[in-house]
């Protein structure tokens, strides 16, 4: 990856990324606008508990005490299935990974502060694969959280299906934001966080699975849950 930066800058960047880290929020409820298709409700404990989604969708994700789910309903809303995404990933003949290569992208800092949602980060500039784009990134923990949380659900829901690179440019946007320690993505290509709710005080269960969700450890085995 190229830094476009003069020498001393990084210094700045550094300083900078200090006074924009906030303390991070217990019980809190964040929504993403994803690109113009309509809001993704996020809400956040810690690191190891986080809902990305609800049950108002075909499928949303869980973090539960640390171990990371993808949540599904049948066709026909009678069945909830779950399953465990890094045990399926860990296996021998899950599908390969896509290779973000960071070499082939630049990232330069516009000067610039940019408050989103309440949050203030640092905006970057950003060119590979012959386009452009602009990264408001923080170090927020709150936001670090929720980015590795959406942003890694994606890229493992998408492997999982086969279709590894359709979920490229979020792993590109989360690999670069880790890189340049500013690991809390404002906005991006597909996200821009919308609202912040804190205090939202979620009922203790609320990162449990339901008691009567089935866990399934593969494709075939949900398919054969339908019947």
């Amino acid at each position: 990856m190229l830094l476009s930066m003069p020498v001393l800058r990084p210094v700045a960047c550094a300083a900078l990324a200090v006074m924009f880290v906030v303390p991070a929020l217990a019980d809190t409820r964040l929504t993403l606008e994803r690109n113009g298709s309509g809001d993704l409700p996020v809400d956040y404990r810690d690191a190891g508990n986080l809902r990305v989604g609800d049950d108002s969708q075909s499928n949303w994700y869980l973090t539960s005490a640390g171990e990371r789910f993808v949540v599904m309903t049948s066709p026909d809303g009678g069945k909830r299935f779950a399953m465990n995404m890094d045990q399926f990933l860990a296996r021998d003949d899950a599908p390969p990974a896509a290779t973000v290569d960071l070499a082939a992208v630049t990232a330069t800092p516009t000067g610039r502060a940019e408050t989103v949602a309440g949050i203030t980060g640092q905006v970057y500039l950003v060119n590979g694969n012959g386009r452009s784009w602009e990264l408001v990134l923080t170090g927020d923990d709150t936001m670090a959280a929720v980015t590795d949380g959406v942003y890694g659900a994606e890229i493992r829901m998408a492997r999982m299906s086969g279709q590894a690179m359709a979920a490229q440019p979020l792993a590109v946007e989360l690999a670069l934001a880790k890189s340049l320690n500013l690991p809390g993505i404002l906005r991006g290509q597909l996200y821009t966080l919308a609202d912040v709710e804190a205090d939202a005080g979620f009922p203790q269960d609320h990162f449990r699975l339901a008691g009567d969700t089935l866990l399934i450890k593969d494709w075939k085995e949900m398919q054969d849950a339908y019947h």
